[in-house]
């Protein structure tokens, strides 16, 4: 009866949008372990994600909070897992990021796990900027982080800059010197990855050689032109007549 009792009170999140009632909040939490299978179901159901849901589509973004803060070990799988199903930039795949970055060294075995199950550099995306902000060295983040490196060198700096071992810097170095820089580009970011390459570098404790530096400081200077030549067009489109912004 107290199972069915937790799960009829995980179930009134639906009745919410963006903001839980903070005594909901509370009896959820007071429920302890009973509440992580409710909330889990919550999570899983794809169809709640959506804006047409009850809820609005944040009944499973309550759910990853809920679980976070429960901090039960069985809910690390099942997060991981909903972060393979979500895209970068949708509401739940933020909340599963922030979640799972609060488990920290929690949440490493299971990502760990998955991740030597995923295929695509989409799919490794969620779990190596999880991975790289657990706070954990393991030789099996580092080569995963590596070969992100290889396939999108602007996450892959940014992952390693926040992983923090220095024994990575030759790779990054590596990648400086072999990342093309294209000062033609109509693309703002274009140049981004030399960028964040230098970043990490420099975050690590690591020098730039006089070559490299060049390269990073025409990369800013070829992004800091093109920003300069869009807000002009902005500007001349906002002195259009028919575009007064008043």
């Amino acid at each position: 009866m107290a199972e069915a009792d937790t799960r009829a009170l995980v179930r009134r999140v639906l009745e919410h949008t963006a903001k839980l009632p903070p005594e909901l909040r509370s009896d959820i939490l007071a429920r302890g372990a009973e509440a992580v299978a409710p909330l889990v179901e919550l999570l899983e159901d794809a169809s709640l994600a959506l804006e047409t849901a009850p809820g609005a589509g944040y009944a499973p973004v309550h759910a990853v909070e809920l679980l976070v803060r429960l901090k039960a070990p069985e809910g690390s799988v099942p997060l991981v897992r909903a972060l393979l199903r979500c895209e970068p930039g949708e509401l739940l795949f933020d909340a599963l990021l922030y979640g799972l970055e609060e488990l920290g060294a929690a949440v490493v075995p299971a990502a760990l796990e998955a991740l030597a199950d995923a295929r695509t550099p989409e799919e490794r995306f969620g779990l190596c900027a999880v991975l790289a902000r657990s706070g954990v060295r393991d030789e099996r983040i580092a080569v995963a982080l590596l070969v992100q490196l290889q396939e999108e060198p602007v996450q892959g700096a940014m992952n390693l800059a926040r992983y923090g071992d220095p024994e990575t810097l030759e790779p990054l170095r590596q990648a400086l010197d072999a990342y093309p820089l294209d000062e033609d580009a109509e693309d703002l970011f274009a140049n981004q990855a030399i960028i964040e390459l230098q970043v990490a570098i420099e975050r690590l404790g690591g020098v730039l050689s006089e070559v490299q530096r060049q390269k990073a400081e025409r990369a800013r200077h070829s992004r800091h032109r093109l920003g300069t030549l869009f807000r002009r067009v902005l500007e001349a489109l906002k002195g259009q007549p028919g575009n007064d912004s008043r």
